[in-house]
């Protein structure tokens, strides 16, 4: 007769055998331990706290400044539509649940006078809390961690840097499709790989994703972990965030008659979308950090192979680090600039509808 507590050895002898002959299974298990230790879930609850009352902002920034792009170049305003419905097909568009593309294109100049200071301040909410949330995930220690000014410049340059890759990368998606169509039409095989269309359609998105991925990870918190770490995480989180966007639309199509859904509308749809980003950024970040190439170079002092009940407790040697004051005691500020221009975007809107 077999007692429990042996069942759970032997369980456990298995798990640890299985870990030293497959290293891709140590990481898997090394990224879980690594994200719970930090609090993944809630690094990323603060994140879509802060991305909530900052996207409003950022989304109406993003039209009043591709209203004076556009005047030199007509596709931006087509590009920036399609950049944020890649990202969350349907959130932007005339149907029922959907963000008018006429209301934010008619407001956007409104915006300005709120203050594009303090629009662009409530905006940079989300890239701060983004920011503070890394920092915790690859255990910066206090000493490296930016300084105030030194944070804001990097949030404001990851805010610029993140908007032109997505507008970049759906130009470069559709010059690709565009290019690989015609080449297939050429040599009269379009009929016949039409899957192939869909597959670097895919294949660029992914690219476009690891861009984006390392851009988070390099600008926002700058970790002491070699670049080809990096470089594996940003990958990890490109295919979660390619699966995220294609999940996307099933979620908006199975909730869009739900009652939930009509008393809240896309809020509710975003909230959700923009956790589970969160998530897969702490999950891509953890992966990084626990990556063979990183514990070898920080001579990383971690759990040990064998799995123990234990081995959640063990910590690694390196300093502690504190809570940023940026989100802790100076989160007042970026809370009522955010709730400030979020509501000024609604009247706005209001009054448009009603045609004052």
């Amino acid at each position: 007769m077999f007692s429990v507590p042996s069942i759970v050895d032997k369980v456990k002898q298995r798990v640890t055998d299985a870990r030293k002959h497959r290293p891709w299974l140590d990481q898997v298990v090394r990224t879980v331990e690594h994200y719970g230790v930090v609090k993944g879930n809630i690094q990323a609850g603060a994140v879509t706290y802060f991305a909530f009352i900052s996207f409003f902002p950022i989304l109406a920034l993003a039209f009043a400044v591709i209203g004076f792009v556009a005047r030199v170049y007509d596709g931006a305003e087509r590009d920036l539509v399609d950049a944020i419905n890649s990202v969350l097909p349907g959130l932007v568009g005339e149907g029922e649940g959907e963000i008018s593309l006429d209301d934010i294109r008619e407001s956007a100049p409104g915006i300005l006078s709120v203050g594009i200071v303090v629009v662009l301040y409530s905006g940079l909410g989300w890239l701060s809390s983004m920011r503070d949330a890394l920092l915790v995930v690859f255990e910066m220690p206090p000493g490296e961690q930016p300084s105030f000014v030194v944070g804001k410049i990097r949030d404001l340059v990851a805010l610029a840097m993140l908007g032109l890759i997505l507008v970049v990368s759906v130009g470069v998606s559709g010059v690709v499709r565009g290019l690989s169509e015609e080449i297939l039409d050429l040599v009269g095989l379009g009929s016949g790989l039409g899957w192939l269309l869909g597959l670097i359609a895919v294949v660029v998105g992914l690219a476009a994703n690891a861009v984006l991925f390392f851009a988070l990870f390099e600008v926002l918190a700058d970790p002491d972990v070699p670049r080809r770490a990096l470089w594996s995480g940003a990958i990890l989180g490109a295919v979660g965030f390619e699966v995220l966007k294609q999940i996307s639309q099933l979620l908006l199509q199975s909730t869009a008659n739900s009652p939930a859904f009509q008393a809240f509308g896309i809020a509710l749809i975003l909230v959700v979308w923009i956790n589970y980003f969160s998530r897969v950024v702490m999950y891509a970040a953890a992966w990084a950090y626990v990556h063979p190439l990183a514990r070898a170079a920080t001579k990383y002092q971690g759990w040990s192979s064998e799995v123990s009940e234990g081995a959640s407790e063990e910590r690694r040697t390196s300093t502690p680090r504190t809570t940023n004051p940026d989100t802790s005691s100076g989160w007042v500020t970026p809370f009522v600039a955010g709730s400030a221009a979020t509501l000024a975007l609604v009247a706005v809107l209001r009054r448009k509808k009603k045609g004052i």
